[in-house]
């Protein structure tokens, strides 16, 4: 085993899903650490999530996606400072929304199928989290009047079927340009902790979970590095390749299975 390049790749990616007023460069971004593999321990190596990647995972750009991306930026900030965002030690909680719950979840690494991805409508544009490492928990919310009444009651009115098709045709385009004339003239201007207020709880009483499956790819997260082997796979390692004795050892004591 040698330790391997560092993985590097070039992506010809379409952009038209992010406009282009929506500079990448101007808008929060966020440091991440995730576990190697699905056994695996915790990476050292932080990763950028930016609002691109959001906007893939979500399916589109839209208000309430960049609201929590500022939500979230300043309930980080308050909690990890400048430091990384561990995606394997968080659980949070979120209105059940598509926008903030696929933000909370994305950003977090928290999941409903294992507990960890909670929901409470009355957060309404906010999140609450907890470091499970430490319990300590930490609470964002919107400030109240800062996204405009009007947009909130045609948000529900275009819901429901009381609106015929025929006027929501016209409403829908008219409703999608006031939601990103608020976007490009009250949000972006903003930085997060403007109107984005967060603070740390003493304690967060949790919502009961939708399912409590087992969640596998962290239990591993907190073994150390390897003493004696190093793999091309692991640039991270820094140890000396061990000798071809003691790779042997260690393979042939991993050809006989786990038994």
């Amino acid at each position: 085993m040698v330790p391997g390049p560092e993985f590097t790749a070039t992506f010809d990616v379409p952009t038209w899903s992010l406009a282009q007023w929506l500079d990448d460069a101007t808008l929060p971004s966020f440091e991440v650490l995730d576990t190697r593999s699905a056994q695996g321990r915790l990476d050292v190596r932080a990763k950028t999530v930016r609002v691109s990647d959001l906007v893939l995972a979500h399916g589109h750009a839209c208000d309430g996606l960049l609201r929590g991306v500022w939500a979230m930026r300043a309930l980080f900030d308050l909690a990890f400072a400048d430091a990384p965002i561990d995606r394997s030690d968080l659980m949070v909680i979120s209105k059940n929304s598509p926008c903030l719950g696929d933000v909370a979840a994305y950003l977090t690494g928290a999941r409903s199928r294992f507990g960890t991805h909670r929901l409470d409508d009355a957060l309404g544009v906010g999140f609450q989290l907890k470091q499970l490492s430490t319990e300590r928990t930490w609470e964002v919310r919107e400030e109240a009047g800062f996204f405009p009444d009007v947009i909130i009651r045609w948000e529900a009115a275009l819901l429901n079927d009381e609106i015929p098709e025929s006027d929501k045709r016209e409403l829908l385009a008219v409703h999608e340009a006031a939601q990103w004339d608020w976007v490009r003239e009250q949000l972006l201007p903003s930085t997060p902790r403007d109107h984005y207020l967060a603070c740390e709880l003493d304690h967060l009483e949790l919502p009961a979970p939708l399912f409590e499956a087992r969640r596998s790819d962290t239990l591993n997260r907190l073994v150390p590095a390897p003493i004696t082997l190093s793999g091309p796979d692991d640039p991270t390692v820094h140890n000396p390749v061990a000798d071809e004795l003691t790779i042997g050892a260690w393979s042939a004591r991993y050809l006989q299975g786990p038994n």
